[in-house]
């Protein structure tokens, strides 16, 4: 590890950069997990030197990092932190490694819609291509941004070849990945029910844990009956009162849209 020179030029230089800039430097040492660097622009004593972490350094799969780097080497990265007391940068030469792409990303803002068709479909997640990507771009969707409603499996909201829109939540120029949400283009079924409280409606038992259980009233809503709200007297398990699958009638007793919370009672109903 080459050894950086406390100085003060060397931490007012270090506290000109900001994370997410680009900057270049000469590669210097190659080691198993970094590349380091000696930072362009310094003119202080020592040297100015930056790491580039080895799952930073490409989006290529390699197995050591001189497979993608050697010593002499001029590189552009971007800048992924700052750390001035320990006088240490922290870089992605995989964020700079496509032009195009890092462009077509710095054009996207969390908040707007895109379009894309998807690509495939796993337990994990959707990916999908989006419109006018460069080659190597992946939009991808998680499980709990694909729908409010319940569903079994990802096949059952969407499907390979399908043309959704989603909206931005995150771009991540390292992993050249860009994260989007079908979910936040639909309403929130919760929200009809924000000012519900006390009404009577029939659901079904979806899941029983020890301290209660779980109850579906529309597709989407689910609420919590507690062992203490099926009767007057003592229940030590849903169970003794309901199973999976029963229909039951409950009153929505508290309706927390923070937490996307809704305290159901069967108590006292028939």
């Amino acid at each position: 590890m080459t050894e950086l020179l406390s100085s003060e030029p060397l931490k007012a230089f270090l506290n000109t950069m900001r994370a997410g800039e680009v900057r270049t430097g000469r590669v210097i040492s190659v080691e198993d997990r970094e590349v380091l660097v000696e930072l362009d622009g310094f003119s202080g004593p020592g040297k100015a030197v930056g790491c580039i972490p080895h799952g930073d350094l490409t989006r290529k799969t390699i197995g050591h990092p001189s497979e993608a780097v050697s010593i002499g080497q001029q590189l552009t990265f971007e800048v992924t932190g700052v750390d001035c007391r320990q006088e240490r940068v922290w870089a992605s030469a995989a964020a700079c490694e496509d032009p195009a792409l890092r462009a077509f990303l710095l054009g996207l803002r969390r908040g707007e819609t895109h379009q894309g068709q998807v690509a495939s479909v796993h337990n994990f997640g959707v990916f999908v291509n989006l419109d006018d990507e460069p080659d190597q771009c992946i939009g991808f969707i998680r499980i709990p941004e694909l729908t409010w409603r319940s569903f079994d499996h990802p096949t059952d909201v969407v499907t390979a070849g399908q043309r959704v829109m989603g909206e931005i939540i995150d771009v991540d120029t390292r992993r050249g990945q860009v994260q989007l949400s079908l979910k936040g283009l639909e309403e929130d079924p919760l929200l009809s029910f924000a000012d519900q409280a006390g009404l009577v409606a029939t659901g079904r038992v979806t899941k029983l844990v020890p301290f209660g259980a779980f109850v579906r009233i529309v597709d989407g809503i689910e609420g919590l009956v507690h062992n203490t709200e099926f009767r007057d007297e003592p229940v030590e398990h849903p169970g003794q009162i309901v199973s999976e699958g029963d229909e039951i009638t409950v009153r929505i007793v508290e309706v927390d849209l923070v937490r996307r919370r809704l305290t159901l009672s069967a108590r006292n109903l028939p």
